[in-house]
């Protein structure tokens, strides 16, 4: 499995902000407000760090293996999986953040809805941006320590 590419995640997050503002300025009367949907992102941040902490502590204890007592290397590859989706998500996340963050900035002497969302709006943004952290740091743990044979010390992901 290779790494996630900064360019991808940069690329997503350009796309959601450009939607996320032409979308914003489009349907403002009838879209719900931002409200706390954004504790959710920081939740899967904890969650991808917590098991990225664990992972890299199995791997460094070297207790990766098929035995009960030790992580199976698929939960890890799973976790890969799992660190390189929440990346995406938290650019995807991040990127709507900056397009709904500009937009209300814009109008903020306009809009009165523009003083009650920029908050939400930025939190948004923030804990976006803490996933995209949280899944590459995730990503990272899961990488296998190079062998003694290997060349260049390159290490094989899991």
């Amino acid at each position: 499995m290779t790494r996630i590419a900064v360019s991808t995640l940069a690329l997503v997050a350009l796309v959601a902000a450009v939607a996320a503002y032409v979308l914003t300025g489009t349907f403002l009367g009838s879209m719900p407000s931002i409200g706390f949907g954004w504790v959710t992102l920081v939740v899967i941040a904890a969650i991808d760090i917590l098991l990225a902490v664990r992972i890299r502590s199995a791997i460094s204890d070297n207790s990766v293996g098929q035995d009960r007592s030790q992580m199976h290397p698929l939960t890890i590859a799973r976790s890969a999986a799992l660190g390189q989706a929440s990346a995406v998500l938290g650019s995807a996340a991040t990127g709507v953040g900056v397009g709904l963050s500009l937009f209300f900035l814009l109008r903020l002497g306009d809009l009165a809805v523009a003083d009650r969302e920029l908050p939400a709006a930025v939190a948004v943004l923030v804990s976006g941006a803490v996933l995209v952290g949280a899944g590459l740091f995730l990503e990272a743990s899961c990488q296998t320590p190079p062998d003694e044979d290997e060349p260049d010390g390159l290490a094989q992901p899991t």
